[in-house]
C-alpha cells in the first residue's frame, strides 16, 4: 500500500502576489502514481495562483474551503466550497482568494506533472 497524510507533507510554499502552499500528495515522484497528479492548493486572503496552462495536462480543482474567483481563459467564476472547475488542456487558468480565509482546493492533473514541468509552469525556481 503507498499511504501519505497531508498533515506529513510540507510542499511547496510559494511568496506572494502568489501566496500559496501546494502539496504534490500523490505524484510520480511521491506515491509512484503513474497516470494522475493529486495535490491542494492554499491560496492565502488577498493572493492569487500565476495565470498558466499546462500543453498536455487536464486539471480539475474541487474547492474544499474558502471563495475566491476562479479564471479559466477570459471567463470568471465564483468559486467557494463545493464548487468544480474542469481546466481543458492549454486554457490560461487562475485562482484569485478574495476572501479573509485561506481558498483550498483538491486538485487532480491527468497525466501527471513531471517535477521540471510542474515548476516550470508554477513560475517556480528549479
Amino acid at each position: 500500500m503507498h499511504y501519505v497524510h497531508e498533515d506529513d507533507v510540507h510542499g511547496d510554499h510559494i511568496d506572494a502576489p502568489y501566496k500559496r502552499v501546494i502539496k504534490h500528495l500523490s505524484a510520480p515522484w511521491t506515491l509512484g502514481s503513474k497516470n494522475m497528479w493529486l495535490g491542494t492548493s492554499t491560496v492565502e486572503p488577498g493572493n492569487k495562483t500565476n495565470a498558466h496552462s499546462h500543453d498536455i495536462n487536464e486539471e480539475i480543482f474541487y474547492c474544499v474551503s474558502g471563495s475566491g474567483i476562479m479564471i479559466v481563459d477570459d471567463e470568471e467564476q465564483e468559486y467557494s466550497a463545493g464548487a468544480v472547475v474542469y481546466v481543458p488542456p492549454g486554457c490560461v487558468h487562475q485562482v484569485v482568494n478574495t476572501g479573509d480565509v485561506p481558498l483550498k482546493s483538491v486538485c487532480s492533473v491527468s497525466p501527471p506533472f513531471e517535477q521540471k514541468q510542474f515548476r516550470d509552469d508554477h513560475d517556480m525556481e528549479s
